[in-house]
């Protein structure tokens, strides 16, 4: 099904209602790339690192360690999409590859705009793909994304037993554990809450569509996704940080890697896309904590990073092409439950009736 532009703009009003949230969009994206390259320079600033020492210490690096950087996004990713398909499947029906596919447009749009905005734009992907509720698929996403920070606290818990994690990390997962556990208790919350807004209103419907998707908290099988598959893209990327970093004259063992993930990822507090500027900068610190120069620090977490990032971004592009989805305006293809609304008009009924005992 396709429109013209003038249908397109009718349909939204104006050329300038469609413009204006694209340019304020923009706007935000490259006001936080700014503030993730600010935080590089000044942690660079600050470390005394050199731009023509990091240059030097990039040349020096094998290619096998870049090509396995690479091969380590798709496992990362792919470890993700299982997570995810366990807690998606039972309510959208969805196959693993729907999932990996799902993942890859989510990755893509959180490497283009801030403080993880693809993450809602993956509830639209999937939305439009699956003609869901796109409130009852956010309530399942709240789901997932506690159970991937979750898997911090399980695999941190493992190699405390092995070794002797450092001080401020046990503060700073002691912190973001407290916040998981408020978290989780507000899913609790809507799962059980007793009052609810007026049952056919808008926020009625979008209430009872957001509840019914963390329903999935109720099934046996969240358990083991929480202590069993959550934590495996964790637990691998710390292995992979502890090979990689070899290559850059980085050698640390599974905690210290552990460590490195975990800085990089707090430091995402800083709304960059694609957490440029950001992630490298946790990193660095973290690795200059362990004792390892500067320079090669920061030349390490620089190509683990866009080794990361480029191979996903890729990969989200390439199913958006390969399927022609077009996120907004007309359907990407003919057939498709139209989502003019958040809220779907058969939100308490049309959803997996199982979720819901």
């Amino acid at each position: 099904m396709h429109f013209s532009a003038v249908e397109v703009f009718k349909s939204h009003g104006s050329a300038q209602n469609v413009y204006t949230p694209v340019i304020k969009l923009i706007l935000r994206s490259l006001l936080g790339l700014m503030g993730g390259l600010v935080v590089a320079f000044v942690a660079s600033h600050f470390l005394d690192v050199h731009l023509a020492e990091v240059w030097h210490h990039v040349q020096l690096v094998p290619t096998w360690a870049t090509i396995f950087c690479v091969a380590s996004s798709f496992v990362v990713l792919g470890l993700q999409s299982l997570r995810w398909h366990r807690v998606m499947g039972p309510l959208l029906g969805l196959s693993y590859f729907d999932a990996l596919r799902a993942q890859g447009v989510g990755f893509l749009f959180n490497a283009l705009l801030p403080a993880r905005g693809g993450d809602l734009l993956r509830v639209q992907y999937l939305g439009r793909r699956t003609g869901k509720s796109r409130a009852t698929i956010l309530g399942t996403e709240m789901v997932d994304r506690w159970l991937d920070w979750w898997g911090w606290i399980p695999t941190f818990i493992a190699l405390a037993i092995l070794s002797n994690p450092p001080l401020w990390l046990y503060k700073a997962l002691g912190v973001f554990a407290a916040i998981l556990i408020g978290w989780g208790l507000g899913v609790v919350i809507i799962t059980r809450a007793g009052k609810t807004p007026r049952e056919g209103s808008t926020m009625g419907k979008i209430f009872s569509a957001i509840r019914l998707g963390t329903l999935v908290v109720k099934d046996r099988r969240i358990w083991v996704t929480a202590f069993v598959i959550a934590p495996l893209p964790w637990l691998w990327e710390a292995v992979a940080i502890s090979i990689a970093g070899r290559a850059f004259g980085c050698p640390l063992n599974l905690v210290q890697a552990f460590s490195v993930l975990m800085a990089f990822n707090l430091a995402y507090v800083v709304p960059a896309p694609g957490g440029v500027g950001t992630i490298e900068s946790g990193g660095m610190l973290a690795l200059t904590f362990f004792g390892f120069d500067h320079s090669a620090a920061l030349a390490f977490m620089t190509v683990y990073h866009f080794s990361q990032l480029l191979p996903g971004v890729m990969f989200g592009a390439g199913v958006l092409l390969a399927q022609g989805e077009r996120l907004f305006g007309t359907l990407a293809h003919d057939g498709e439950a139209p989502l003019d609304a958040l809220e779907g008009p058969d939100t308490a009924d049309s959803e997996t009736p199982a979720l819901a005992k």
